[in-house]
């Protein structure tokens, strides 16, 4: 049950309300710690995760920031697939002389993350942070 606040429920992003506390109710009832005695620690992990996740998506003040968080995640993760994807055909292609714009391929909400991602990385401070975590 790894994943966002949607998979972890089970329910689709449009789900309505009612939607959402039933399939709490039903993954909180099924993954509480006192009726799973044998596997206490990842039932209490399990239980926990649902928790959080019901509690974002039951208000919907967090609900709305939540999936604006999560469309922006997906769009970063789908830019950095993208590149990766190109990346791999330029090497596959050694004759290649023909120069990708990955800009052309991307939408300027995308380029835009892209733009804001690049200029992260080369703050000042942020490639000594990098080498450090690794």
């Amino acid at each position: 049950m790894i994943g966002n606040h949607y998979d972890i429920l089970g329910v689709k992003r449009d789900a309505k309300q009612p939607q959402i506390k039933k399939a709490y109710h039903k993954l909180a009832l099924r993954w509480h710690p006192d009726k799973n005695r044998e596997q206490r620690a990842f039932a209490l992990d399990q239980f926990h995760r649902i928790n959080e996740a019901y509690h974002t998506l039951s208000k919907l003040d967090l609900k709305i920031l939540y999936d604006h968080q999560l469309s922006q995640y997906e769009s970063i993760e789908s830019i950095k697939s993208l590149i990766n994807l190109l990346k791999q055909n330029d090497s596959n292609d050694q004759n290649n002389d023909f120069d990708y714009s990955y800009d052309n391929f991307l939408s300027e909400e995308e380029q835009e993350l892209l733009r804001q991602f690049k200029q992260r990385i080369n703050e000042p401070g942020i490639q000594k942070k990098i080498r450090k975590s690794h």
